[in-house]
Parts: C-alpha cells; structure tokens; sequence
C-alpha cells in the first residue's frame, strides 16, 4: 500500500512593518522623555509636579525634538534669581520665543555646546527670541567664570539645589544639558537633551519664531 509523504507544514511569512517617518520618531521620543522612560540621553526618571528637585548629571548622547502647534500641552513655570542678582520669570517673556538652557560649569557637554548657545542667542535676538540659561549643582564663581570664558550674552538663574525646573514638570530636566524653546504663548515646542549644534538647532528656532499663534499675547 502506496503511502503519501507528509510534508512539513511552512510557517507563516509575517510582513515587517513599515519604519517610522523621522517626524513620528521625534515625537515618539519626546512622548517618551514626558513618561520619564528616555535614558539614552542621560537619565530621565518618573517625576511628578511635588518634586523637590532633580539631580541630573551630563547627558550621554544628543537628540531634538520638535511639537507642532496642536501638539503643545505644557505651559512651565520658571522663576528664580540670576548670576548677577537680578529677578527671572518667564511668564514675564511671553510674546517672546523664549529658549531655556540647563547647564553646569563642571558638565562636558556643556561647554562643547556653549559657543553654539552664544551664538545662536546673538543671531536670533532680532527675530524676537530671548535666552535665559539655567545653572544648577554649581558654584556662582565658577558659572560667572564660565559665561565669561564662553562670551555667553544671557542670564542665567543660579539654581544650585537643582530646584528651579520643578515648573516643568514631567519634562523636568533629568540630564543636562537640556533645552527648550517656548512659542510665543509660553508652551514647550521644542526639546534638547545633549549638546546642541548651531547648525541643526537655528532651524528649529527660527521655525517657531516665524508662528504667528492666534492666542499669543503682543510682545511687551
């Protein structure tokens, strides 16, 4: 009796999804990074709005990251007194592109990115953008000494006890440096974790400075 040879049965052929535009990827990671659950740029934990204060270290990596207008939910908050003794508030800038950059004089990355910052405050100043730089887990000689050294034309809040960026809640910074640009109305529409270039980093701020949002306030 003639017998019909079983044959192996072939497994499934799964079709590979499609890779992620370069535009969802970048909202993808700052979705992340407002969970707490980026770490490739440092170490961004959970952190809730009762925080007392955060004790990034220098980032490890670099990415940035950009929210269109509909995307924007966080309006911070971020006062405090600069290097040289003079009040900061950043709900007094709105109107303003405001760019907030989060650094230490004893951080690496922060001094290769410096000249970058220096030069991009200088260049956007006239399209309505202001700096305000953020110095933490630091001594005032040794920042004042930085800024000097890096020709830096901002201010900076002195925030030695890593307090100041309570306001920003879940995008808290957990590694520096980290910065961030606020439209015209105050919401966080850009993220920097890492050292930033000039060159990929102007793009970004000019973008924002060009929106004219129905809701943003006349600047002052």
């Amino acid at each position: 009796m003639s017998t019909t040879p079983i044959r192996p049965r072939r497994s499934p052929v799964i079709p590979r999804p499609a890779g992620p535009s370069r535009r969802t990827a970048l909202t993808a990671l700052l979705a992340l990074a407002a969970t707490g659950t980026v770490t490739a740029c440092g170490t961004f934990q959970g952190q809730d709005s009762s925080s007392r204060g955060t004790n990034p270290g220098a980032a490890k990596g670099s990415s940035s990251n950009y929210l269109k207008p509909g995307e924007r939910t966080l309006t911070p908050t971020l006062k405090g007194t600069t290097l040289t003794g003079e009040h900061a508030n950043i709900a007094r800038m709105r109107g303003d592109v405001v760019v907030i950059n989060v650094w230490g004089s004893w951080c690496a990355p922060c001094r290769e990115e410096a000249p970058e910052l220096a030069r991009l405050a200088k260049e956007t100043k006239p399209l309505g953008v202001e700096f305000l730089g953020v110095d933490i887990r630091d001594s005032k000689s040794a920042a004042i000494g930085f800024e000097r050294d890096y020709g830096i034309p901002y201010p900076s809040v002195f925030d030695p006890d890593s307090r100041t960026m309570i306001g920003f809640k879940r995008l808290a910074p957990r590694a520096v440096p980290t910065t961030y640009v606020l439209d015209r109305t105050g919401k966080v529409a850009a993220l920097s974790i890492g050292p930033l270039t000039y060159r990929d980093f102007l793009p970004i701020i000019k973008g924002i400075a060009a929106e004219t949002p129905s809701a943003a306030p006349s600047p002052r």
